[in-house]
């Protein structure tokens, strides 16, 4: 039986959950190549995808709000069922506007052998228990916060103290995690905030590590806290960052040296950035530096994270077969074509290549509905892009890329996935869905806003 603990952080009354395995590894001094963590819902080893469709119509009930979970198999991804809250076992009912929110994290909160979702409503949160079915509605309201796996995609502001470990099982009767333990980075490491929190295991001994993001003295500022058996302490290296809001966050091997790397988007006043860090045994790569790239009119079409938005998505995985992990960068505020008042946040993906050497901007591809292969067209507000996610579904060796568009055809939202081979991601033989090849309703459902997996 596999375990799992659980990360919470909280910024003021705000709170962030991850998931993190509790592996009894050491470090080794060359790591076998790490791999991204992929959700198993079903236990059949195939990795799976939970679709968040979070304005779905619920019996008569307009933007109640609904989920799906798509099942990876020898021949490929396969749909699954609608999930509302007037599915049997889900916590609460549905209302109208209640917008039952977005698929946010994944993991064995339970430890029974089958990964969980966890869907986060406002600071309203229930974890979906997975079983051999699946994800079949049987849930858990969890204590009141905001909850997210990896990449919180903001903690309620910069004026908080610090973050608070779970450590699992969680509790399926009442919620509650068998541990916890806060952390005030505010007087152990000097830091406000944070901002930001990214897990992951940047230091190759199969423990989660955590990469908290704030500022100190009016200045940005980054620790990273090593994971061990008896909690966290203090690691190398910072995370190469400028002022201004954390985005999203995704980790994989894009040096090929077998430590996972963190990359991050960032905000200020002017174009958002992609930040690269670059993981070591250690902590984050002190001899390796940090590659700050900033997105422009090219590669732009990123959204700060305020109002409800999520400054974009990110993943990053082996998409071409050579050993070093590409960064794919969801932009789903781009403007496509020449004509952007006809086209206008249309949305693009853009693909940067891993080297031995770490990313590089050389060789960068873009993807939109107008590229060869693609279903569909860019449409003014379909924002292609709102969520990426790369997946080997049927374990074949060659994964592919899937987008999320939730403004497409009228904001009914769609799905779509992109072969990947010897060149990497194409959209030739690419194909798309949406929220009715699940059995769901037509109409405006924001459907591919988000994904989780």
């Amino acid at each position: 039986m596999r375990k799992h603990s659980l990360l919470a952080a909280a910024a003021c009354a705000a709170t962030a959950l991850a998931v993190t395995g509790a592996a009894t590894a050491t470090a080794a001094a060359a790591p076998a190549p790490a791999k991204p963590r992929t959700a198993d819902f079903n236990g059949d080893g195939y990795p799976d995808l939970a679709i968040g469709a979070h304005t779905a119509t619920v019996n008569g009930l307009a933007r109640a709000g609904a989920l799906t979970v798509a099942y990876g198999s020898p021949k490929g991804l396969r749909y699954g069922s609608v999930i509302t809250q007037a599915t049997a076992g889900v916590p609460g009912d549905p209302v109208a506007e209640g917008k039952w929110r977005e698929v946010s994290a994944t993991g064995d909160f339970d430890g029974d052998g089958y990964d969980d979702l966890l869907v986060n409503w406002v600071e309203k949160n229930t974890i979906l228990w997975g079983s051999a079915e699946g994800i079949t509605g049987t849930g858990t309201t969890l204590p009141k916060g905001t909850y997210t796996e990896a990449d919180p995609k903001l903690l309620g502001g910069a004026g908080g103290y610090g973050f608070t470990v779970l450590y699992g099982p969680i509790n399926r009767s009442t919620g509650k995690a068998a541990v916890n333990d806060f952390r005030n980075i505010e007087e152990l490491d000097k830091i406000a905030g944070p901002t930001g929190l990214f897990l992951g295991d940047v230091t190759g001994d199969g423990l989660a590590d955590v990469t908290v993001n704030g500022y100190w003295a009016h200045e940005p500022k980054s620790a990273v806290l090593k994971g061990t058996k008896t909690g966290l302490v203090k690691a190398a290296g910072t995370l190469k960052q400028v002022g201004g809001w954390v985005g999203t966050s995704a980790f994989g091997d894009v040096n090929g040296d077998g430590y996972q790397d963190l990359a991050v988007t960032l905000f200020t006043a002017g174009a958002p950035s992609l930040s690269v860090n670059y993981g070591g045994p250690t902590g984050l790569n002190a001899t390796r530096p940090a590659r700050l790239i900033t997105l422009d009119g090219a590669t732009g079409g990123l959204q700060a994270p305020r109002s409800g938005l999520s400054g974009g998505a990110l993943a990053i995985a082996d998409t071409n077969g050579d050993g070093y992990a590409e960064i794919v960068v969801g932009a789903p505020y781009k403007d496509s074509g020449s004509d952007t008042t006809a086209v206008a946040k249309a949305g693009a993906v853009h693909v940067f290549r891993g080297t031995a050497t770490g990313v590089t901007t050389l060789g960068r591809k873009s993807f939109t509905q107008n590229t060869s292969g693609v279903p569909s067209a860019s449409e003014k507000d379909d924002h292609f892009g709102s969520a990426v996610r790369i997946l080997d579904t049927d374990r074949n060796g060659t994964p592919e890329l899937y987008v999320g568009g939730n403004g497409e055809d009228g904001y009914a939202g769609r799905a779509w996935k992109l072969n990947t081979g010897p060149t990497g991601i194409t959209g030739t033989g690419a194909t798309s869905f949406s929220l009715t090849a699940f059995g769901g309703p037509s109409g405006p459902s924001n459907f591919g806003y988000r994904f989780a997996g």
